[in-house]
């Protein structure tokens, strides 16, 4: 814009203002002149900003209007108005899109803050505001922390996340923490955010840290509730087998650090097949949910009481003082039993047996404490029901002792070859069609009748007979198939242990061993549990791989169990994936149905076919079914049998 230069008076500093408004101007640019003065860095925007609001503010009177030679040549400037137009233009665009910004940040449900390593808060969207529940409008009288709102449980590991971040090399961190107010016994009181935060740039006061935060509520809620549908039994709520392993583990590392006693007490329902017979399954399953009600009762804190499956439940009893204590416990249990059953109506031929074990007497680890408490069981359930044998007492009786232990004879049956091999079919769920067997290892003994897989399995690991155990039953099972492999699409299943997959040229030897049988590889599915899968997954891994290289098909059973994270179960080269039964026998339960869509899902997403265990019922042959579950097994379609009875 140009000027024409009027007539110069050297009293009158503003020649261009209109004499009516030259005052207020004066004072206008006074202004403008201290601010530039103190605020160095920002002096062109500031003289842009206040001096282009000047102009407009009294445009009406200004009849011409240029730069104003004496006070910006004081200020070191020689500026044109249209310059000053285009900067303020700018700035205006600048401040519109940065307001753009916040007021789309303020639309999202996460919230972004700005702090100090201390937490100190400097800037917040008003998603944070929501998440603390503060009006946006509310100014609050002093400087927040981030920390004032976190719960009491969860600062110590935020502030040690937030230190880090200014010493770490790390771009992102992440953090997980409660609000306060939050309070783990009452779910609708829960409010979980997730946090990721990075470093700034430094400041004047030092480095700022940039939070976005996320309301994870929901999610956490979804995921503990799942990890609780993995570890509880769905009928009675109680812990299921895995997280008794998890927590007789956990019970055995604290009494050998404190030198104490531990007591295990393995517990059957007796006569509870007639009250299902009698009443109804819906009987059962009521009598089940009491008799864990009345025994959790009678415990305390510190003990477990867990559903071990079917009738049976298995008690971690810590500290315990020793073989009559622990008797004595379960006396009370089978007493306050009795009573209250009364009460309830259910008939008095529901009864206890209890087998009992301690640490380090009779074991010193989780499985063979099991197994001598399930030794005793199978005494008490010889000498009557209804009454407490403690494997201690058993071994001090030397005449019950030697009618008891089985130990030498099954050594004895595996080194002879006595074990017998039993075929349960395998069908497809699109037609019923039985399109393989699973081989079951099965053993009778002369004085006990059938004895346990789970007793006799872990009774092999304890005694180093596994690999002779497990090497007997593929050769039985290989001969057994041979029979009937020639010119036939059925598969059979066979297990293997841990010490089979990682027994050097394990692949080479068993390869050998199906040619001289006949047996393509193609005819053989090989099963591994989830849970050893993980224990040492490079190894498994690779031999798991040569098999399949070899054209042998592979399962993962008992999947579900064992905390298969996505990339792991993507690192196995597995072809398909066998559900567990404790999952396949919630069906009808709501969560029970999401947790086996889940499973489904990831595994048609790997493209792993799948296998249902434990089908019991034409409810559920239709449920597993409609989940899109290709493959079935249980006694619905026929309990494990001779392999003349299988394959005749």
């Amino acid at each position: 814009m140009a000027c024409s230069p009027p007539r110069k008076d050297p009293n009158n500093s503003f020649p261009y203002i209109e004499p009516t408004i030259r005052h207020a101007a004066g004072v206008m640019i006074t202004i403008i002149a201290v601010l530039l003065y103190f605020y160095e860095d920002y002096r062109l925007i500031l003289l842009g900003c206040l001096l282009f609001i000047s102009i407009n503010l009294f445009q009406s009177y200004v009849t011409r209007f240029c730069i104003i030679e004496r006070t910006l040549k004081a200020l070191g400037f020689r500026c044109e108005l249209d310059e000053i137009r285009t900067l303020n233009e700018k700035v205006l665009r600048s401040a519109s899109i940065q307001n753009n910004y916040m007021e789309t940040l303020n639309l999202l449900n996460e919230a972004v803050i700005e702090i100090l390593p201390d937490g100190s808060i400097l800037k917040a969207s008003d998603g944070w505001l929501r998440f603390i529940n503060q009006n946006p409008s509310d100014e609050p009288e002093s400087r927040q922390s981030i920390i004032d709102f976190i719960h009491h449980s969860d600062k110590p590991q935020l502030l040690k996340t937030l230190k880090n971040i200014t010493s770490s090399d790390e771009k992102v961190h992440h953090a997980r923490f409660r609000l306060t107010g939050s309070d783990h016994k009452n779910p609708e009181t829960e409010h979980w955010i997730g946090a990721k935060f990075m470093l700034e740039e430094q400041a004047n006061d030092g480095p700022h840290i940039r939070g976005v935060l996320q309301d994870i509520t929901e999610a956490y809620l979804q995921e503990k509730q799942v990890k609780h549908m993995a570890t509880h039994d769905a009928l009675t709520g109680l812990p299921n087998r895995v997280l008794l392993d998890q927590t007789m583990e956990y019970a055995l590392a604290q009494a050998r650090r404190n030198k104490n006693l531990l007591g295990v007490l393995f517990i059957d329902l007796d006569n509870f097949k007639q009250v299902n017979d009698k009443h109804g399954h819906k009987a059962g399953d009521n009598l089940l949910i009491s008799v864990s009600r009345i025994m959790q009762q009678r415990l305390r804190e510190s003990d477990m009481l867990a559903r071990w499956g079917g009738d049976e439940f298995v008690i971690i009893l810590p500290e315990i003082s020793g073989p009559s204590d622990l008797k004595k416990v379960a006396e009370s249990l089978m007493e306050k039993l009795q009573i209250e059953l009364a009460e309830e109506s259910f008939d008095n031929i529901v009864t206890l047996s209890i087998g009992g074990a301690l640490f380090p007497e009779n074991g010193d680890n989780a499985e063979s404490l099991l197994v001598q408490a399930d030794k005793a069981l199978y005494a008490a359930k010889d000498r009557g029901r209804n009454n407490v044998q403690i494997y201690s007492e058993l071994r001090d009786n030397i005449a019950g002792y030697d009618d008891f232990d089985i130990t030498g004879r099954f050594t004895e049956i595996v080194k002879n070859g006595g074990i017998q091999v039993f075929y349960q079919p395998i069908v497809l769920s699109s037609n019923n069609e039985i399109c393989g067997y699973e081989a079951l290892a099965r053993w009778h003994d002369e004085k006990h009748g059938w004895v346990s897989p789970g007793v006799f399995i872990a009774m092999a690991e304890n005694l180093g007979l596994i690999h002779d155990l497990g090497h007997q039953i593929l050769k039985q099972a290989l001969e057994d198939f041979s029979s009937v492999s020639i010119n036939n699409s059925l598969i059979l299943s066979i297990n293997l242990s841990s010490q089979q997959l990682t027994q050097t040229g394990f692949v080479s030897s068993l390869h050998t061993l199906i040619q001289s049988y006949g047996i393509k590889p193609q005819q053989l599915k090989f099963e591994v549990t989830e849970s050893l899968a993980l224990i040492d997954i490079t190894r498994v891994k690779d031999t798991l791989q040569s098999l399949r290289n070899l054209g042998f098909w592979l399962s993962l059973d008992d999947f579900g169990t064992g905390y298969s994270s996505l990339s792991n179960l993507h690192n196995l080269p597995v072809h398909e994936l066998k559900i567990d039964m404790s999952f396949v026998q919630r069906f009808n339960n709501k969560d029970g149905r999401i947790m086996l869509e889940t499973i489904v899902n990831m595994g048609h997403s790997l493209d792993m076919k799948l296998v249902a265990e434990g089908i019991e019922t034409q409810a559920c042959v239709q449920a597993m079914t409609e989940l899109g579950i290709e493959k079935l097994q249980g006694y619905y379609f026929g309990k494990p049998v001779p392999s003349d009875e299988a394959f005749g």
